[in-house]
C-alpha cells in the first residue's frame, strides 16, 4: 500500500498512522467514515484530530487491525464503554470476555466483537 492510501489520526495528542483499508475492516463506524470534509480534518498536518482517550484509541485501532479488542487496565468499564460509543463499536455486540493474566500480575480482558 502507497503513501495515499495511508491516514494520519491525532487522538488526544498522541498520532497513529494506519491504512484506510484498515479503517474500512469494521464498517459503519466513525474510522469508517472518514472524508477530508469532516470538521476535525486539518488539511496542512493531513491528519484528522479527535480530543479522545489515547489509550483507549490504541486498543481500538488494534481491534481494526486484528479482530481481538483488548480491555485496557488503566481505565474503568464506563470510560471504555464511552469510548466505544464515540467510535461507532457497539459494546451490546460484545460476545465473549476470555480472562487473561499478563506477566506482572496485571489483570486484564479480552474482548471479541
Amino acid at each position: 500500500m502507497d503513501f495515499d492510501n495511508r491516514v494520519i489520526l491525532n487522538v488526544g495528542g498522541i498520532r497513529h498512522e494506519t491504512y484506510k483499508a484498515t479503517l474500512k475492516k469494521i464498517p459503519a463506524t466513525r474510522l469508517s467514515r472518514l472524508t477530508e470534509a469532516l470538521a476535525n480534518y486539518d488539511p496542512i498536518l493531513n491528519e484528522y484530530f479527535f480530543d479522545r482517550h489515547p489509550g483507549v484509541f490504541a486498543q481500538i485501532l488494534n481491534y481494526y487491525r486484528t479482530g481481538k479488542l483488548h480491555y485496557p487496565t488503566d481505565v474503568c468499564g464506563p470510560l471504555f464503554e464511552e469510548e466505544l460509543e464515540f467510535w461507532g463499536l457497539d459494546s451490546n455486540q460484545v460476545s465473549e470476555y476470555v480472562k487473561h493474566i499478563w506477566p506482572l500480575g496485571h489483570i486484564g480482558s479480552v474482548v471479541r466483537i
